[in-house]
């Protein structure tokens, strides 16, 4: 009896499982739950980066700064797939044009452009200001220069910490130090990623409206303007008298307390 029992155990191992496919909106669903899984990851991550910040502890904020740029890279990537696949947006058809993009960037990109070409019918036409109304091409032009500017960077970044290049970043096919993201990379702080991450957030509303909604040309000011408040924000804000006020507080903070123990004792 325990032989069949062995036997039986062996053949069910060796017998190859069936799998049905994820539906559509299966696949919606599990990308809802990663998306907010990363974001209560990077939520933790900023919290404890700036209490590294503000204790001046310098080594664990260089970790922690490199572990943030690495999960922002990975919610962008998880924005994308929620947004493609949410109901009524993107066809079978469209989705798998998006995903045969090799990289993350391109991937946005193909997405905006098959958005733009649906919600203004061109089905072959170049994208341009001959083909789109005056309006319609500086949004897009407006949208494709954030993507550019702004998200393809972190992607970058992503990739790169993803493959162990923490401390001396090589070029593509790692023949070489590259010292232009090494510059990158040191130029990234705390309220850079944080600023960055918003600008990618408003882009991806935009991209979603373009596609999945009918407010798109209603609600572009709204989002368009949240994008240039943090692009704003990264061009004039000090990260030097922002990180000086938090260690300042936490100093604060501690005489408080030694002042109260005394006071009790």
């Amino acid at each position: 009896m325990q032989t069949c029992a062995l036997a039986t155990r062996k053949r069910c191992r060796l017998t190859p499982e069936t799998s049905v496919p994820a539906s559509v909106s299966d696949l919606y669903k599990a990308h809802v739950k990663n998306l907010r899984a990363v974001e209560a990851g990077i939520a933790q991550i900023e919290r404890d980066l700036n209490r590294a910040l503000a204790e001046e502890n310098v080594s664990l904020a260089e970790t922690l700064k490199k572990l943030l740029l690495f999960l922002v890279g990975a919610w962008a990537e998880c924005r994308l797939k929620k947004l493609i696949y949410e109901a009524q947006g993107f066809s079978s058809a469209n989705r798998e044009l998006i995903l045969a993009e090799r990289t993350q960037a391109a991937r946005w990109k193909r997405a905006l452009e098959i958005g733009y070409r649906k919600r203004y019918n061109i089905p072959r036409a170049p994208l341009s200001e001959s083909t789109l109304p005056g309006t319609a091409w500086f949004r897009l032009t407006a949208i494709q220069k954030i993507l550019s500017e702004y998200l393809e960077p972190i992607i970058g970044l992503r990739n790169t910490l993803a493959h162990g290049q923490w401390e001396r970043p090589l070029n593509s096919d790692e023949t070489e130090i590259s010292g232009s993201l090494i510059a990158q990379m040191n130029q990234e702080n705390a309220l850079t990623i944080k600023f960055k991450m918003s600008l990618i957030e408003s882009t991806s509303a935009l991209i979603h409206d373009l596609v999945s909604a009918t407010s798109f040309e209603r609600d572009f000011d709204v989002h368009y303007r949240h994008a240039m408040t943090a692009r704003t924000n990264l061009s004039r804000r000090s990260y030097e008298k922002w990180r000086a006020s938090m260690v300042e507080k936490k100093v604060r903070g501690r005489l408080k307390r030694d002042a109260a123990i005394a006071a009790l004792s």
